[in-house]
């Protein structure tokens, strides 16, 4: 019975006194997330979507959660069709086995300006060929929440932009289908298009806003994004000026 529990004392002692493994190196990890950001700012959705799992899940900012490639190609791609690239700064990276994670901070821009600014957690994991890849993303902005507007309240928005081809542009806002129907089914009661007689690729958009929340989601979404795209808007030239209470 002595020699028993002098063994016990024993394992407990010796397992006391291991030191506990060292952390894997996790910089294959975030040279794999370097690669991210350099597919994005080079338009390059092919690259960057080889950077995600098929399963892969991602979870926008005001969107549901998508899961396969399908989804990481319509997401990323409305943003490089809008000319938007950006950078990432990792606050922690690390990795256990074939499972790593990365927490960081992004910075989304159009040309020279920053549009958006937020945080990010990508769970990330190792195939059968050796190489990283993205199984869940999620971000979102640092931006502040809009305050919901009141019953029959408004305020107004203007978004002055330039447009690759004034007439085209105008054309989305014109007919049955036309692209007052998206506006005014997510928070804007009415919207006024305005063009430079003298230069015609000047245009804007005098909206009157009952729901700002539910806007600014659909103008930050796939749909909003790539609809932009469409209609020409030149995403670094654009302006948004709100009401002054």
């Amino acid at each position: 019975m002595k020699k028993t529990i002098a063994l016990i004392a024993m394992a407990f002692l010796l397992a006391a006194c291991s030191k506990a493994p060292a952390p894997a190196d996790p910089s294959e990890l975030t040279a794999r997330s370097d690669a991210w950001e350099a597919a994005l700012n080079a338009q390059d959705l092919d690259a960057l979507v080889e950077l995600y799992t098929v399963d892969a899940r991602i979870m926008p900012p005001n969107g549901e959660i998508s899961t396969g490639r399908d989804a990481v190609a319509a997401e990323f791609g409305a943003m490089i069709d809008a000319g938007l690239g950006g950078t990432t700064d990792i606050v922690e990276a690390q990795v256990s086995g074939d499972l790593g994670y990365i927490v960081g901070t992004y910075a989304l821009s159009a040309g020279d300006e920053t549009v958006d600014r937020g945080k990010y957690t990508e769970i990330w994991e190792r195939g059968n060929d050796g190489q990283w890849r993205i199984a869940s993303d999620i971000w979102n902005s640092d931006g502040p929440v809009q305050k919901p507007m009141q019953g029959g309240e408004r305020t107004h928005m203007l978004i002055l932009h330039e447009v690759e081809d004034g007439d085209r542009w105008l054309s989305a806002w014109r007919g049955e289908n036309s692209r007052h129907a998206l506006f005014e089914q997510n928070g804007a009661a009415h919207v006024h298009t305005m063009q430079d007689p003298n230069n015609p690729n000047l245009t804007a958009l005098i909206i009157s806003v009952t729901d700002m929340q539910k806007l600014n989601a659909m103008l930050t979404s796939d749909e909003g994004v790539a609809a932009a795209a469409e209609d020409g808007v030149k995403a670094d030239t654009m302006q948004v000026l709100m009401q002054a209470n």
